[in-house]
């Protein structure tokens, strides 16, 4: 792409920063780096909670409390990465994250007990959380946020589509622990880029002014909708991998399920990007939560690889779909971003108790419960989310 169009006209800089001082290529590449590295033990769940099992010997319930602990930790750090954002220097605070998710991998590589890899877990949710929080705040001083957060969702996708394809590959040359050790040698390569990462630390004459305020209702109803929706989504994406085995499919047909559902879930959420606005949001997450709904209902009782695959694509197409919209919702609750930041907390504390609820439930692997359950749950966030559209607003475009 060239810096001017066809009539000559120079291109508008690629990003800005509040304040009017220039974000670079660099910089953004650092910011989604570290935002893919904070995100990733979400984007590859199944396959990291076998890798766990294979080091440990954990048990289902034991690993759904792991995954817990690893998310519920990110989400508390994602919560005050918002308030430290005025605060703190962006760079350095990326750095000790970073160098919090090297430890902890490190450190749960050499662990081999339930209890040493949940410390372990906590340490490297921690880094992940500060890691994401603040590259989402440098994405939001691009000149297009939505751009950027395509590219960060789709370059996200694909590595992490790849690296469930390759996992059981892996894990059989390599074995769990240097998997492990590998992840944190990952996130050291990310510090490298920091230098380009933004300093951040908003002045006030920087702060945007609301002109709609905050909309209690709206914001009340998708904020809890925005919880039990990534609870549900949570609770089966997390065991899903576990699901598989159940029904007797082998590593690399569980690989091959996982990794089609993470690349069409890129699809979703460009799909999601491309609805026209008279559509509105409630028929599309009505439809979204009806294929979800198919999703779980195809893993009851024996699954066969054809039924795992087409489970993962609609799961993964569908909650990539709704996620821009829950968004959006939650963007129109509040003009000056409190919710939807707030959203990004909400959401990974959804997506660490579902797993931690399964765990609590299961009885000698049987898994329809849950997925019956999630079924309910998820309908009913959707419902909710529903009812906020229905509040009314500031008088502001929908985005």
């Amino acid at each position: 792409m060239t810096a001017a169009s066809a009539g000559g006209a120079v291109a508008p800089p690629l990003v800005t920063a509040g304040g009017g001082q220039p974000i670079g290529y660099a910089a953004l590449a650092s910011a989604i780096a570290a935002g893919i590295v904070g995100a990733l033990m979400i984007l590859v769940t199944p396959g990291f909670l076998a890798l766990v099992a294979a080091q440990a010997g954990l048990g289902d319930q034991q690993l759904g409390y792991i995954a817990a602990w690893d998310i519920n930790a990110m989400a508390v750090a994602i919560g005050i990465s918002t308030f430290l954002l005025p605060l703190w220097d962006w760079r350095i605070s990326v750095g000790v994250g970073l160098l919090l998710l090297v430890a902890g991998n490190f450190a749960t590589a050499a662990s081999h007990s339930y209890a040493a890899i949940a410390a372990a877990r906590v340490l490297a949710g921690t880094g992940e959380g500060i890691a994401v929080g603040f590259a989402f705040a440098a994405f939001g001083r691009a000149a297009n946020p939505d751009r950027t957060f395509a590219v960060y969702l789709v370059l996200g996708a694909v590595l992490g589509a790849g690296i469930l394809l390759m996992l059981p590959a892996l894990q059989a040359q390599f074995g769990p622990q240097r998997l492990f050790v590998a992840n944190g040698v990952l996130a050291a390569l990310v510090l490298l880029g920091l230098r380009w990462f933004p300093h951040g630390r908003r002045l006030e004459q920087d702060a945007v002014l609301g002109h709609g305020g905050l909309n209690r209702r709206m914001a009340t109803w998708s904020l809890i909708a925005v919880f039990f929706y990534f609870f549900a989504i949570g609770a089966v994406w997390s065991y899903s991998e576990r699901i598989g085995q159940a029904s007797g499919l082998d590593a690399q047909q569980i690989a091959h399920g996982l990794s089609l559902g993470t690349f069409a879930g890129m699809g979703g959420a460009a799909l999601a990007g491309l609805l026209p606005r008279r559509f509105g949001r409630a028929w599309p997450l009505a439809v979204s939560g009806a294929a979800t709904i198919l999703s779980y209902l195809l893993l009851v009782g024996g699954v066969s690889a054809t039924a795992f695959t087409i489970s993962m694509v609609l799961l993964l197409m569908s909650w990539n779909f709704a996620q821009p919209l829950l968004s959006g919702i939650c963007c129109d609750a509040d003009c000056e971003g409190r919710v939807v930041c707030a959203m990004g907390s909400i959401q990974t504390f959804g997506m660490g108790f579902g797993p931690a609820a399964v765990g609590l439930t299961l009885r000698h692997g049987g898994y329809a419960p849950t997925l019956w359950a999630s079924c309910v749950i998820l309908a009913g966030s959707l419902f909710l989310a529903i009812l906020a559209i229905r509040s009314p607003r500031p008088d502001r475009s929908m985005s």
